[in-house]
């Protein structure tokens, strides 16, 4: 159903209500209805889920007065959804988990999907991914088998959302592509063009435009031949963002048309509010920018600073309001940041400073120790994993030396040569099986490593450094409030100066630690902004180059080869005393050469052996972990040279 404009809407609010009126003359005609009316509610749920609430509870109704048990494990299920739509889950969970129980009693397949493809989507929605993915799979197996294609296509449409929000790209698009494939067998536009904008998200997430851009128009167009509005709002609003980094203006023209929609249809819904807030994001954007204020033609965008400043603040007001009524924290955590920094931005400490406290609450409720919980089982998960995969291994090779040895016993003599040759395989076996075991284990070291550095940058950014500034703002609106002399307001000015520098040197070291422009815009910017920021901070000369063919590695190769060079340049710097560093970065279609060389003081080779540092270690089981080589060129005064070759 697509709903499109209020008077409709009032339309059906009338129609409903005479359907209802008519209920208590006919049970036949009432069962009859009630299914008509759970498919309209459904309807509803993402439009209107407090008008669906009232539809739901007329469900409820009805199931009372006919004393069904698969009426009232129906109209349970349908309020649940209503509570999941309302960002209700503590709510949803019990009343999805007593219809569950009375369809496990009738054993209702259909409904048992269901049930747990509701599970589901409770646990994805606060977060815990694990028991997201459990119930997502039950319900699939079921689903399958009972051959219903809507929770089939939406268990896959899910299970590639979560693994894109753990930036897991080709499992997000496996699971995208298998939902578009059942469009052949069960045609729903609606469904294709949400699979759609899965496989959109996935090359949105590889940084890949052009193929974003035309899965994304391939939706809309769907959804517009087919007259459903709301969902053409809402892929209007993801599709806007892949034009962020280089055109604002054309971003910012986008959503403002989805917003146009949204406020026809359902201005206070949850995409609605995440749209609005966008809106003022990219306004502040705009308006700290010059250049891009002089590009603004009569495009729907405020054209002076002030009004886009003004604007950007109405809608994040508007945003928040609407994701409070909702009880939406993730986007309450999020829009309530940038509404610090716009209002620090336009010299408004107090209200930023309070934004500031509004933020961290929000942050406390949502990262809980549930959800670190939840993380730690997933690793333990991991781990069970690959040590179940290295025993099963095992235990095959156990299989095939003892059928060897009777084949042989068999054979005897003739076979003497056929052992010989039979007995080399399982030795190369064997130590490809050490090496295999080797580098899970030095992957396992660096992924605990990398994600020990993660929560450390987090937690110093988000945690001490917002404390930091929320320091600096007491103190600059405490300024306004003293009297000092000159003397004093110089001493005060110096304090707030420190505290600048050490919030500075903050974000430096958590940035280091886990950096932000490698995982948004890939190796090469990265590795040129750590090149230009180490050079911002020292004497250092630092010279980046790319050469070679344009083609994307894993994410795990991006981030070792990343730390190689992080490691390099920081050893140059602190130990070779160089003037200038030359780091050059080659891609060929099936390996990749990196080359650092320094004109500093260089060193003596032989000392590597006997060098206990972790530092190049560290590189050395990176470099392993990626099949390279390590060659280190130096002499005592005459620089050093290393030339890097991985098989990646």
């Amino acid at each position: 159903m697509n709903i499109q404009n209020p008077v409709r809407f009032l339309l059906l609010l009338v129609l409903f209500s005479k359907t209802n009126s008519g209920f208590a003359q006919h049970s036949k005609l009432q069962i009859a209805d009630f299914e008509i009316l759970r498919n309209k509610t459904e309807d509803l749920l993402k439009i209107y889920p407090d008008s669906a609430l009232v539809f739901a509870n007329q469900l409820m109704t009805i199931a009372t007065s006919e004393k069904s048990e698969a009426l009232r494990a129906a109209a349970l299920s349908t309020l649940s959804g209503v509570k999941i739509a309302q960002s209700l889950p503590d709510e949803a969970f019990p009343l999805n988990e007593e219809s569950y129980n009375i369809n496990k009693k009738l054993q209702d397949k259909k409904e048992i999907a269901n049930n747990l493809s509701q599970f589901g989507t409770i646990y994805q929605n606060k977060g815990d991914y694990v028991n997201a993915t459990k119930y997502f799979i039950q319900s699939l197996e079921i689903a399958k088998d009972q051959k219903i294609y809507s929770i089939i296509k939406y268990n896959y449409r899910c299970l590639s959302k979560i693994n894109f929000l753990q930036n897991k790209a080709e499992s997000a698009l496996e699971y995208a592509r298998k939902s578009i494939d059942l469009d052949k067998v069960s045609p729903n536009p609606r469904e294709k063009a949400l699979g759609l904008v899965s496989i959109a998200d996935y090359y949105s997430l590889k940084n890949n435009i052009d193929s974003a851009e035309k899965y994304y128009a391939q939706s809309y167009d769907l959804l517009q031949k087919n007259n459903i509005h709301y969902s053409m709002a809402w892929v209007l609003s993801l599709w806007a963002i892949i034009y962020a980094e280089k055109n604002m203006i054309k971003t910012g023209e986008m959503m403002l048309k989805a917003q146009a929609i949204f406020d026809t249809i359902a201005p206070e819904s949850v995409f609605s509010a995440n749209n609005i807030g966008n809106i003022g994001e990219v306004f502040f954007t705009i308006a700290k920018n010059d250049s891009l204020i002089a590009k603004l033609n009569g495009n729907g965008i405020p054209g002076t600073k002030a009004r886009l400043l003004s604007e950007a603040e109405q809608y994040f007001n508007r945003c928040l309001s609407y994701s409070a009524k909702s009880k939406n924290a993730y986007t309450s955590l999020y829009f309530t940041g940038n509404m610090a920094d716009l209002q620090a931005y336009k010299g408004d400490y107090k209200n930023a400073y309070n934004s500031l406290q509004a933020k961290f609450r929000y942050n406390d409720s949502l990262f809980s120790q549930k959800n670190k919980n939840a993380i730690a089982k997933l690793e333990s998960e991991k781990e069970l994993q690959q040590l179940t995969a290295i025993n099963k291994q095992k235990s095959i090779i156990n299989r095939i030396l003892i059928g060897s040895a009777a084949a042989l016993l068999l054979i005897g003599i003739l076979g003497y040569r056929n052992f010989k040759t039979k007995q080399k395989l399982h030795k190369t076996q064997i130590i490809q099986l050490e090496k295999d075991k080797q580098l899970l284990a030095i992957d396992a070291m660096l992924k605990g490593q990398e994600e020990e550095r993660s929560r450390l940058a987090k937690d110093l950014h988000d945690g001490l450094g917002g404390m930091l500034s929320g320091v600096k703002l007491s103190f600059v609106n405490m300024k306004e409030n003293l009297i000092l002399d000159a003397e004093s307001v110089m001493s005060f000015e110096n304090s707030i100066l420190q505290l600048d520098n050490t919030i500075a040197e903050l974000r430096k070291v958590a940035h280091n630690l886990m950096p932000e422009a490698l995982v948004k815009f890939g190796l090469k910017n990265a590795l040129l902004d750590f090149c230009n920021s180490m050079q911002l901070y020292g004497k250092t000369k630092i010279i980046f180059e790319q050469l070679g063919a344009e083609r994307l590695l894993s994410n795990t190769a991006d981030l070792y080869i990343y730390r190689i060079v992080q490691e390099l340049i920081n050893n140059a710097i602190k130990h070779a005393d160089a003037d200038q560093i030359l780091v050059q970065l080659t891609k060929t279609t099936d390996k990749v050469l990196l080359t650092v060389e320094d004109d500093g003081t260089g060193f003596n080779t032989g000392l590597l052996q006997s060098a206990k540092g972790i530092g190049i270690r560290n590189i050395q089981q990176r470099i392993g972990y990626l099949k390279g080589k390590l060659e280190i060129s130096a002499k005592p005064g005459e620089g050093t040279s290393i030339n890097i070759e991985l098989f990646v």
